[in-house]
């Protein structure tokens, strides 16, 4: 998986009058982080999943949701100045409750989506106008799905499939792509807990094939548990290695923290990736916190920071957010039911954090969010899907960026010019 970078473009001009002087380069080191609510509109009734990508190959940064309660999966064209063109209905009968992109048959980018009522996935195939007009199954007669992602997992250059379920003993359904829009059958691997929901890849070894980080969000006398499955490159994965959060990770309060989300990306410089897990309060719905897990290079983590969120936080993400070269945490979270904010922690380059930032949604119930670069300025920008209020809402970045000579090496493997999903 390549690390994403961000450009920051550095004009040097020579003072021809006999002598030479550098131009006033600006600020050396970021400003404060800022972001700008941008636009906020409306989708279907209380969607549920969002993801960014270039579905009319424009080479901007759309957004795809969906809706279980509508059986809709829409697309938002993006003009390209971080406001959004009106959504693209292309409904169907099932119950779309997640959604992941990805290019399945070699043409336009594809989504895909987990189905709430049939337990099963559907690729569905773009026709590069930001439309979807066909689809293939993909099969479990399993339980609800929980978390897709798209990757290489067998090192035949074509993107594949791998879903969550979220009931009783968590399993990862497998389906290796052919390029050309069909799928092998499903292949099924045991997460090691119970309710599996989110579910990253990354070369947690370094071994350069690519393995699967699972959210398991319950199981036995623990809180749930990070589960990796190791890749062998050839579509299939060692037995599941367990991080075990304890019954109460923050042991000040009484109440529990219920894991709800996890991000990927190297904290702290030693170029082993990590992972972020976000808690939120499932009893005084008080502050929710991040445990960060310092990769050993081998599939295992260390126990690292714990930083505190924000109230509720649904969703996590990692990305540079403000071009120093270190990886921030950015999180959706509900202080209650009729609002939303993001908090924004900035990374030391340590593994530690600063204080989180928080900024406004203009909407309620924030549930997810995706990260691109909306409006072309070289800033990863934020979007988040409101489920409560059934919107959603685009924040640009506006930090100052630094201006050095070389652009800064960003360890997040997230934010591309725009974020296609698809690990490359």
């Amino acid at each position: 998986m390549k690390l994403a970078a961000f450009s920051v473009v550095l004009a040097v001009a020579a003072i021809l009058s006999g002598m030479s002087a550098p131009r006033d380069l600006g600020p050396k080191t970021p400003g404060p982080i800022q972001f700008m609510l941008s636009t906020t509109f409306s989708t279907g009734a209380y969607p549920s999943g969002i993801a960014a990508g270039d579905f009319n190959n424009d080479g901007i940064p759309d957004l795809a949701y969906v809706s279980s309660h509508d059986g809709a999966i829409c697309v938002a064209l993006g003009n390209g100045d971080g406001t959004f063109g009106p959504c693209l209905d292309s409904s169907s009968s099932y119950s779309p409750y997640t959604v992941a992109v990805g290019k399945f048959d070699g043409e336009n980018l594809d989504a895909v989506v987990g189905d709430l009522d049939y337990g099963n996935g559907l690729a569905m195939f773009g026709d590069g106008t930001g439309y979807f007009t066909s689809n293939t199954p993909l099969i479990t007669n399993d339980h609800v799905p929980g978390g897709i992602v798209v990757g290489d997992f067998n090192g035949d250059g074509n993107n594949d499939v791998a879903m969550t379920d979220t009931a009783g003993q968590g399993h990862v359904y497998l389906f290796l792509g052919n390029g050309d829009g069909t799928f092998q059958p499903v292949r099924k691997f045991s997460t090691g807990g119970h309710v599996p929901t989110v579910i990253l890849a990354g070369d947690f070894n370094g071994d350069g094939k690519l393995d699967l980080a699972v959210l398991n969000t319950a199981g036995g006398v623990s809180h749930g548990s990070l589960a990796i499955l190791l890749g062998r490159g050839n579509g299939s994965f060692d037995a599941p290695l367990l991080y075990k959060f304890p019954e109460r990770e923050n042991h000040e309060r009484t109440a529990l923290y219920n894991p709800s989300a996890i991000a990927v990306g190297d904290f702290n410089n030693d170029n082993r990736l990590d992972v972020a897990v976000s808690f939120r309060d499932s009893i005084l719905h008080d502050m929710g916190y991040a445990r960060i897990l310092l990769g050993n290079g081998d599939g295992t983590f260390q126990q690292g920071a714990l930083e505190n969120a924000g109230q509720q936080p649904n969703w996590i993400a990692a990305a540079d957010f403000n071009g120093d070269g270190n990886t921030d945490l950015v999180l959706a979270c509900a202080p209650d039911e009729n609002q939303g904010e993001i908090s924004v922690l900035v990374g030391n380059g340590d593994g530690t954090f600063q204080p989180r930032v928080t900024f406004p949604v203009d909407g309620s119930a924030p549930v997810q969010l995706a990260v691109a670069d909306f409006n072309g300025d070289g800033k990863p920008d934020v979007a988040t899907v409101n489920q409560s209020s059934s919107t959603i809402s685009v924040l640009l970045n506006t930090t100052v960026f630094p201006h050095i000579g070389q652009p800064p090496q960003n360890h997040s493997p997230t934010v591309p010019r725009f974020a296609d999903g698809v690990p490359s």
